[in-house]
């Protein structure tokens, strides 16, 4: 599909489908095409979708939930997670290290010996150790620090130092230097950080979230900012995207944020595009596909 909204064949260069789409691969310039709607659009008149193909790892978007009841096969992609963890990695050295105190200085001309603590001292507690949270933590841990993960299946995990369940998570969250969301959004997720979870932060604590921003209850965290629980947020994404003008999150002096972008790397890129190489070869030969996502996971909403 091209951003004018017509539709190509990569060889033949035909846009007729003769109402059959055998693969469909989508992907973040999809997402991101302002002919993403035609793009649907046309996957939901086809009157067959063998095979879909997403370049995104999260289901909870509603669009993707109904190209999943439609797909006869679906398989998503997780090569973005290296990215995310680095991206992770930036926000906790600008705010262990002092970013912005660093900039100020400097631009005050001022030669100024300002205190940063390592990451090596900080505990974490990472909530959703899937792909992502376990590419943060084995990051986090080679530099030294102590990472403690939350996930529904119990026992330990090579790449923890701990694992606790969900309900154990308030417990954990008081020993945390960092609490870090990476989990998908799900009816018993959303607004998982409420005011209760901010209160139960260790005082002067970051907080990042790289999920979802419908994680977030994001009065409660404006609320707990201003109370000293967290200390700082570091924000991927958001409720509302793009964020609207006069968002209180905007200026907001402790808060650091980016417009969705810590997936988004050239290296990320390519390792999807080989993801979706590898599983077409699979479709081709009948092989196993990797990232295959079960029919019944679309259909209990």
């Amino acid at each position: 599909m091209k951003d004018d909204g017509s539709f190509i064949r990569p060889w033949s260069g035909s846009g007729d489908s003769g109402g059959v789409l055998d693969v469909v691969y989508c992907t973040t310039d999809v997402f991101f095409s302002p002919s993403a709607r035609d793009f649907f659009a046309r996957i939901f008149q086809a009157q067959r979708l063998d095979w879909f193909q997403s370049s995104a790892a999260g289901l909870d978007a509603p669009i993707l939930r109904q190209v999943g009841r439609k797909a006869g096969i679906y398989t998503s992609g997780h090569e973005h997670a290296a990215a995310i963890s680095e991206w992770v990695l930036w926000a906790a050295l600008e705010h262990f290290q002092g970013g912005p105190a660093r900039r100020a200085a400097q631009a005050r001309e001022e030669w100024a010996y300002l205190p940063f603590r390592e990451l090596s001292e900080t505990r974490w507690v990472i909530v959703g150790f899937g792909h992502i949270g376990r590419e943060v933590a084995r990051r986090l841990r080679w530099l030294g620090a102590h990472v403690t993960g939350v996930r529904r299946t119990p026992g330990p995990d090579v790449d923890a130092d701990a694992m606790v369940a969900p309900d154990e998570i308030q417990a954990a969250l008081g020993e945390a230097d960092a609490v870090l969301l990476c989990l998908p959004l799900t009816p018993d997720t959303e607004r998982l950080a409420s005011t209760d979870f901010f209160a139960a932060m260790m005082p002067g604590a970051l907080f990042l979230n790289v999920g979802r921003g419908k994680l977030v209850d994001e009065a409660a965290l404006l609320a707990g900012l201003d109370a000293g629980r967290p200390g700082h947020a570091s924000l991927d994404v958001t409720v509302t995207e793009p964020l609207p003008e006069g968002h209180p999150i905007w200026q907001h002096p402790q808060i650091t944020l980016t417009p969705h972008i810590s997936a988004q790397t050239q290296a990320a890129r390519v390792r999807t595009d080989a993801l979706f190489l590898d599983n077409l070869e699979a479709y081709l030969t009948g092989a196993e596909m990797k990232n295959l996502i079960e029919k019944s996971v679309f259909l209990d909403d």
